[in-house]
This record gives C-alpha cells, sequence and structure tokens, in this order.
C-alpha cells in the first residue's frame, strides 16, 4: 500500500511530464466481456473519453486509468484518473504495450487519430 508522501510524490512527477512528448493517457475498458485498451492525447480529460464511448457502445465498464509514456527505450504506466476517481493497475501495462503492437489498435487509439489529423492540417 502507497503512503500518502509517495501518492503526492507520483502525482506531482506526473505534473511535471504534462504535455511531453510520447506521454499520453489510457482507459481500461470492460467490452462485449473484454478488457480493452482506450489511448488518447493527454490534454483530453479521461472522464470526457469515457462518457463519449459510452454513449457510443452503451453496455462499458470502466475497470481503471491512468498515463502511460512509451518512448524508443522507455515505457512507464501509471498514475489515476482524478475525473473518474479510477486507479492504474499493475497489469495495465502490459495490456498497453500489447495494444500498442496490435494491428487492431486504430479503432481505439485516439493519439494516433489526433496525430494524423495535425499532419493533414499541416499539408
Amino acid at each position: 500500500m502507497k503512503t500518502p508522501n509517495t501518492d503526492s510524490r507520483l502525482q506531482n512527477r506526473t505534473a511535471q511530464l504534462v504535455g511531453k512528448a510520447g506521454f499520453a493517457k489510457y482507459i481500461i475498458l470492460t467490452w462485449q466481456e473484454k478488457e480493452q485498451v482506450v489511448t488518447f492525447p493527454f490534454k483530453a480529460k479521461h472522464s470526457d473519453i469515457f462518457d463519449y464511448i459510452r454513449r457510443q457502445c452503451g453496455d462499458v465498464q470502466a475497470v481503471s486509468a491512468g498515463f502511460f509514456f512509451q518512448g524508443a527505450d522507455a515505457f512507464w504506466c501509471g498514475g489515476e484518473s482524478e475525473s473518474m476517481s479510477l486507479k492504474s493497475r499493475p497489469q495495465d501495462g502490459e495490456l498497453i504495450r500489447a495494444f500498442l503492437q496490435s494491428p487492431d489498435r486504430a479503432a481505439w487509439d485516439l493519439t494516433r487519430l489526433s496525430t494524423q489529423s495535425q499532419e493533414a492540417a499541416q499539408l
């Protein structure tokens, strides 16, 4: 169990990383009896993304939420969603890594859609 000081340090460290390249948010959902990862840009609120998904998919439950960083030689996953009152879980990192390597990622990876729309706007 984390002490309040550890939680405070994690929140402070997360706040320092806000807006850094490669940093994004995620929600783990239960949908059609399977856990599904949804990733999205750091600027979006967890609760706003979840509300949108719930309107589109109906029977979906949020299991955990947090932040992740994927760099060339680094991966980190943790934190919590204050807007949803959900914490990350130890197994979330493995789910996110598998998701990021999946060919089916496009439908659930809003970070990619955001990047693609920014690139198209620059053309």
